[in-house]
């Protein structure tokens, strides 16, 4: 059964008429603002934690193996970039002898 604003209002207003203003209120407090079929549960949580711990494990293998093959292109970039660097200078030290 799904609870409308209008069902809402008028078990508050049949509520103040029983007990009163305040206690009304009270009362609806209590109940939740959407119909219990929406309400999370704690199961609800523990499984959506469950599932969110597993996504997140994977995503930081994916990084993980990500980073290990950017760091691998950066180290033989480096050495690439240095080998240049040092055939640039012998070939310059060659050519002013």
């Amino acid at each position: 059964m799904t609870i409308s604003e209008q069902s809402r209002h008028a078990l508050h207003s049949r509520l103040v008429e029983v007990l009163g203003p305040e206690e009304a209120v009270v009362l609806m407090e209590h109940l939740p603002p959407v119909a219990w079929a929406d309400v999370a549960t704690k199961r609800d949580l523990d499984v959506l934690r469950v599932e969110l711990r597993g996504e997140m494990g994977e995503l930081r293998s994916e990084l993980t193996a990500k980073m290990a093959d950017m760091s691998r292109t950066l180290v033989i970039s480096m050495v690439a970039t240095s080998c240049t660097t040092i055939g640039a200078i012998a070939a310059t030290l060659a050519l002013t002898r």
